[in-house]
């Protein structure tokens, strides 16, 4: 970095517009990162009916009907015959006011000979069930940690006499699940119902009308459900915007930073303020937020601006993204959509890797979502056996209402750009024959 690339930095316009934006916030997570047990205090927090978030039981029930949507297909065992009983319906018209979450039961799982801890249980004696919930933020799944739980509360908590009569559901949080491939979700057996963080949404939706009747007990619960869901306020999206076109553009400088922000204070000497250098320092320790937002955006800039170029066709509408992902889907691929405001059947997923923060390594995937294809003009079947003809890893897991798939990992911005022209290209062949074939109008 030249004392020119910081200078032209500092005097981007929409650098003032930048450091503006990153002020408007009275979000406490976006100055704090909560670990995996602090998760769990707020999910807790979140289920308890009684707590002072002003919900009641309504989190609970978004909560119950998300696993029955996620497992009433697939899961066996407990999980069956409590689906068969708790139905969305019954779900939606009982009350769940006298549930309460326990914390965190000392279980021996079997594993290693070492007493395993599940993070919450959500027990109402009204209704009697018992819903075991385990919280995995950040952490791995396995499906033998996952049946050596599931038998060790069959047999030490369902056991019980106090508990003969209740339904008993087994249940996985994992905030990350999205990124997982369909064949390590489908390898952790039929046991427990998977859930990401999406079901929160519901919830976040109803704070926000809650807070519009100033009501002021919902907004942490709406900061926390917004959080895990990915929702961006305007502002948040306008900031994502300018960190990825800054990143992009002055990226020297963003490099400088990241190496600038690990000095610590103890490591600080005279020449470390002195110069261009300096000026940087300085500029870092001012404006930590705004910096953590450029790091976190130098990668994704980059293949924003990439994918600009290399596919001009594709406008503002196209494309969303964040400081870490992007998706997009092409005009061909929206033409198969269920209704004109709904959400994309087709698209292309490109995220950067939480285990390559450093390196800004890439996984692209291509994402089918069944539930968004219009049926009228469509036979999506047929259409997803004759994409499968290009992409076969279509073929498994039919019954899935999202299927992910991974196209390839590992990748630089330059190779994302790449590789992402050559899977629409291949996307919109495939599209395009189908067409000719009469599987959709």
């Amino acid at each position: 970095m030249t004392p020119q690339d910081l200078y032209s930095f500092l005097s981007d316009v929409r650098l003032v517009d930048l450091i503006e934006r990153v002020k408007i916030s009275d979000d406490f997570l976006d100055v704090v990162s909560l670990t995996e047990t602090q998760h769990s205090d707020m999910l807790a927090w979140c289920l308890h009916p009684n707590e002072g978030h002003g919900q009641g039981d309504a989190v609970v029930k978004d909560f119950l009907i998300a696993a029955y949507t996620a497992g009433v297909e697939s899961n066996k065992y407990s999980n069956k015959n409590f689906y068969r009983k708790w139905t969305p319906g019954r779900i939606r018209t009982a009350s769940f006011g006298s549930a309460f979450i326990a914390r965190e039961f000392s279980l021996n799982s079997g594993l290693e000979k070492k007493r395993g801890r599940l993070d919450l249980f959500l027990i109402d004696p009204s209704n009697k069930l018992v819903v075991t919930i385990e919280n995995k933020a950040g952490a791995s799944l396995t499906e033998a940690q996952l049946s050596a739980y599931y038998s060790a509360v069959s047999e030490q908590i369902a056991s019980r006499p106090v508990f003969q009569e209740y339904d008993f559901a087994y249940v996985v949080v994992d905030r990350d699940l999205s990124e997982y491939p369909d064949e390590h979700l489908d390898a952790l057996g039929s046991r427990w119902t998977l859930l990401d963080y999406s079901w929160l949404e519901a919830s976040a939706n109803r704070a926000r009308r809650h807070m519009e009747r100033n009501n002021e007990a919902a907004q942490l619960l709406m900061a926390y459900c917004q959080r895990q869901t990915g929702w961006q306020s305007p502002n948040e999206k306008i900031v994502s915007e300018l960190s990825a076109e800054l990143a992009a553009q002055h990226e020297l400088v963003v490099e400088a930073i990241k190496s600038v922000r690990k000095l610590r204070p103890t490591d600080w000497t005279p020449t470390n303020f002195s110069g261009d250098a300096g000026e940087l320092l300085l500029f870092v320790q001012q404006n930590p937020q705004l910096c953590e937002h450029l790091v976190q955006a130098r990668g994704i800039g980059s293949v924003l601006v990439g994918l600009r170029t290399a596919l001009p066709t594709l406008t503002h509408e196209d494309i969303e993204h964040g400081r870490t992902w992007l998706r997009f889907s092409t005009r061909n691929m929206q033409a198969l959509m269920r209704s004109t405001d709904g959400f994309w059947p087709i698209f292309v997923n490109v995220y950067r890797e939480t285990s390559d923060l450093e390196s800004s390594k890439f996984t692209i995937r291509l994402i089918w979502a069944t539930e968004h294809f219009t049926e009228t003009e469509c036979d999506v079947d047929a259409l997803r056996d004759h994409m499968s003809k290009r992409f076969p890893e279509l073929k498994k897991f039919g019954s899935s209402a999202y299927r992910r798939l991974v196209i390839e990992r590992k990748l630089n911005a330059t190779s994302v750009i790449r590789k992402v022209t050559e899977v629409v290209r291949d996307v919109e062949s495939q599209l395009n024959s189908a067409r000719r074939a009469g599987i959709f109008n």
